[in-house]
């Protein structure tokens, strides 16, 4: 495959080609240009953990021509070459959570359907096209029904007609011999579909994750999931984190466009995916309902960003946002309606929102913990007399940076570790295994310190500091290498890049600080509301690192408090279920947008305590 990209002569503009392998793509580039950015365009994505500032070391890749691998992200293209690309380096599609609990609740949207029959204009009968519609649904409806309501069950006077309807209505109705079927949101007739199609009402709920996406195709009338498709957020390429693509859109001149047009590609990649499992019309969708981070739902919208990383930290808004589809260019009905979920913070999104709203937390006579882990740890805590929030910068160790031989949980990634006689692992895909992520982290950590090989300081002993009751072979995987103590989870014989894989002193530090992030966060919430661990009833854990981490293990390292197991749920995709029950249901809608308000936002910048807290919170739980 051959691929140009430029339009300059190369004689004069210094033009240059690129091969990569093992992938057998040949492009012609013009310098000055990155061999990350060329990858990029030739569509290979590579790992940018670090958003391509050249610290993580994830990229590396092998140049013809030069004895060593050298960082994608800084190694610009000077010659023609041959770029050898290792399976290390490449971004793959990491295992994605796609559904989570739910709640029972009457299916009730804010759309709704009408097959009316009217009757036509007159000499008799001389009222305008509008009046004639309105008269006939509000007729057809009867009096006290909700279809001139809002989600909080407010009228808004009489029902109304979009202005793009009003344009069509008369060829409309002429046309189609007043048979039709109107569709209404929220009091508001968007369009008008010829004869019966009221048995076709559908929306879609999506959990715009800063690494997945993933949508959900519901049939508003049975409340069914008809369809779910997912896929790593093409924005990764241009920063793996919130920060990262804050920057981007700060450093280049259209970054915040180029961050919009790749979340919104991915969104009509998603919706032509269910629509084809489901054999639905993409018009026949006609509102999407969208949660993720205040990052996220601001570059999905194509608000500015830089204010969220820049003290005082604020968001451009955290109100619900409602837009017509067509103006994002999302490819369901055009008239159709996108609602973002409110935020409460600029560190607090649509998806913690979501998170709360699930899991019901504000209905709760108890005290009740919900964390969800990520770069972020977004932790709330509390019942229905106050429930209070906050979030707190765990690093992206859990996602497998800044660990050695971290990597995402895909395919080839450790998720198990046990050690007793022998060390066993479980790899993703059961295939030999290629690096550890954020589970078997937790796993390998929990494990070493259950045996003796790391102390509650968090320090990897060696020689005769190991405890006499393990065996030789497990002694012998305590190593020295050129970057200090480690222990050997898997020999070079049983991986697929034939090096070992290990756990360093290093990389566990760096578990250490990420922990301690997440525990002194909800320690501090803690004593926020004043209450003990025993007050706590229930810890959800959220998301897809929850669902993965094994909580035996995030307890015996202190990521989590030392709860009774039967009192920690996991609840998946629990943002993600947020968004849907926000679809079906008006009530859901409404506890959303009480709830953002309802949330006590606790800034861990300002508190004094924190630092005191964190600083206790590094150190190991003893056993």
């Amino acid at each position: 495959m051959t691929i140009l990209i430029g339009k300059r002569d190369r004689l004069n503009m210094n033009s240059y080609k690129v091969t990569f392998q093992p992938d057998g793509i040949q492009m012609t580039v013009n310098a000055p240009i990155t061999l990350m950015e060329a990858a990029q365009r030739s569509g290979i994505v590579l790992n940018t953990v670090c958003g391509g500032v050249g610290t993580c070391h994830k990229c590396m890749v092998k140049v013809s021509g030069l004895p060593e691998p050298v960082r994608a992200c800084q190694h610009r293209v000077d010659r023609d070459m041959t770029v050898t690309i290792p399976e290390s380096s490449r971004f793959f599609e990491q295992k994605i959570l796609q559904e989570g609990i739910s709640r029972d609740e009457q299916l009730d949207p804010l759309l709704c359907k009408h097959y009316l029959k009217l009757s036509p204009s007159s000499l008799e009968d001389l009222r305008s096209d509008t009046t004639r519609l309105i008269d006939a649904v509000e007729d057809h409806v009867g009096p006290g029904k909700h279809t001139c309501r809002d989600h909080s069950g407010s009228v808004s006077g009489r029902t109304r007609i979009s202005w793009d309807l009003l344009r069509k209505l008369p060829a409309i109705f002429r046309n189609h011999d007043y048979a039709v079927t109107v569709v209404c949101h929220s009091g508001r007739i968007f369009t008008l579909e010829p004869g019966d199609t009221s048995d076709n009402l559908f929306g879609l709920a999506v959990d715009v994750g800063t690494t997945t996406v993933v949508a959900q195709l519901i049939d508003l009338i049975s409340g069914k999931t008809l369809a779910i498709a997912s896929q790593t957020n093409p924005q990764v390429s241009l920063g793996d984190d919130v920060i990262r693509r804050i920057e981007y859109t700060t450093s280049q001149a259209d970054g915040l466009e180029q961050l919009q047009h790749r979340i919104v590609e991915c969104l009509n990649h998603l919706i032509a995916e269910v629509c084809k499992k489901s054999l639905v019309n993409h018009e026949q969708i006609y509102e999407m309902t969208a949660a993720g981070n205040a990052t996220m739902q601001h570059l999905l919208l194509g608000i500015p960003v830089e204010q969220i990383a820049q003290s005082p930290y604020v968001a451009a808004v955290s109100s619900a946002v409602n837009v017509p589809a067509g103006s994002l260019g999302i490819n369901i009905h055009p008239e159709g309606n996108i609602y973002v979920l409110p935020s409460v913070a600029a560190h607090i999104g649509g998806d913690t929102v979501g998170v709360a709203v699930t899991t019901a937390m504000q209905h709760s006579e108890k005290i009740n913990l919900a964390l969800d882990i990520g770069t972020n740890g977004e932790i709330i805590l509390g019942n229905k007399d106050r429930l209070v929030t906050c979030s707190t910068a765990a690093g992206p160790a859990f996602e497998g940076a800044r660990i050695g031989q971290g990597m995402r949980g895909a395919h080839g990634a450790i998720e198990r570790v046990k050690l007793d006689e022998e060390v066993k692992i479980a790899v993703i895909g059961s295939i030999q295994p290629t690096g550890i992520c954020g589970s078997g982290l937790i796993d390998a950590v929990a494990e070493l310190l259950r045996n003796g090989i790391v102390d509650y300081t968090g320090r990897l002993l060696t020689g005769d500091e190991l405890p006499d009751t393990l065996n030789l072979e497990i002694k012998q995987r305590v190593v020295e290498n050129d970057k200090g103590s480690a222990f050997v989870l898997v020999r070079a014989s049983q991986t697929k890049h034939g090096k070992d894989i290990v756990l360093t002193q290093r990389d566990i530090r760096e578990a250490q600080l990420a922990k301690a992030a997440i525990r002194a966060g909800i320690t501090t919430l803690m004593n926020e509301l004043e209450v003990q661990l025993e007050d706590i009833d229930r810890l959800f854990l959220a998301g897809a690192f929850g669902n993965y981490v094994r909580p035996e293990s995030a307890r015996r390292i202190g990521l989590i408090p030392n709860m009774k197991l039967e009192k920690i749920q996991t609840v998946g995709n629990a943002a993600g279920t947020g968004a849907r029950l926000s679809l079906q249901s008006r009530k859901i809608r409404q506890e959303v947008e009480s709830l953002a308000q309802e949330l006590d936002y606790v800034e861990l910048a300002g508190r004094t305590d924190f630092q005191n807290i964190f600083s206790e919170c590094m150190f190991f739980p003893e056993a």
